[in-house]
């Protein structure tokens, strides 16, 4: 059995989301691969070309939305966590 060193508990889901800068251009879409009240694991085609800091809208109206800093990052996927609740448009 493996310890977990989160500081909270994280849930695997399957869900669609898509990325876009601070100015409100599009980036892309992603596919959350986990979740926790603290960040995620997204699935990304190209994890290189994303910045350091997005934003994920988390619903299709675009009303959820989360300010992202990027953790870590694989060949597919990249691991971030929820610097704030970002304003709803």
């Amino acid at each position: 059995m493996s310890l977990e060193f989160r500081k909270s508990k994280r849930r695997h889901v399957h869900h669609g989301a898509r990325i876009m800068n601070d100015d409100g251009s599009a980036l892309g879409e992603c596919v959350m691969a986990d979740l926790s009240a603290t960040g995620a694991r997204l699935q990304v085609k190209q994890p290189a070309t994303l910045p350091d800091e997005f934003i994920l809208l988390l619903s299709h109206t675009g009303h959820l939305r989360r300010k992202c800093s990027v953790t870590w990052r694989a060949e597919t996927e990249v691991g971030v966590k929820f610097t704030a609740k970002s304003p709803s448009r």
